[in-house]
């Protein structure tokens, strides 16, 4: 299956459908490509690779520049992504992806490799609402940690 047309209405449906502003679209059509790359890199399908989401993570952090390279890791092995930066292209393929099920340009079973279903009793006291009654969501499978950095605030003056 030819991914290009599908990314291409997935950022269509992105900046004029759902009103995201150019930098995010431009941010996605990156993390979309660094996804193609991954997958055209290592042989791998696109509509089916998202069984192997936690390889990609392991890409996306040890593979440098364009990707040219193998993953070297191991005793110091520097990250060339910071978490935060993987945890966003890890956003923007989840919404690829869950777009393409969603057109049955992918099988509907990968939602299960990028998704679990989680209640609401995880959630801070503060997020689960009002009434006790116990709700679902989507929780994204793979997420890295980021670490707290405190943020300096400005002042008033």
């Amino acid at each position: 299956m030819d991914a290009v047309p599908t990314a291409d209405r997935f950022l269509r449906e992105l900046r004029f459908g759902r009103d995201r502003a150019e930098s995010t679209t431009k941010s996605y059509a990156a993390a979309v490509a660094l996804y193609m790359r991954w997958c055209r890199r290592t042989g791998r399908d696109w509509t089916t690779a998202a069984a192997d989401i936690g390889l990609f993570m392991t890409w996306l952090k040890y593979t440098r520049g364009s990707g040219d390279g193998g993953v070297v890791s191991g005793p110091g092995g520097e990250a060339v992504r910071s978490e935060r930066r993987i945890n966003g292209v890890l956003v923007a393929v989840r919404g690829f992806l869950s777009f393409a099920a969603a057109e049955n340009t992918a099988p509907g079973w990968i939602l299960g490799q990028l998704y679990e279903l989680a209640d609401t009793r995880d959630l801070p006291i503060e997020a689960q609402g009002e009434d006790s009654r116990l709700g679902y969501r989507m929780r994204a499978r793979h997420r890295l940690q980021e670490p707290d950095s405190p943020v300096d605030r400005a002042s008033d003056e």
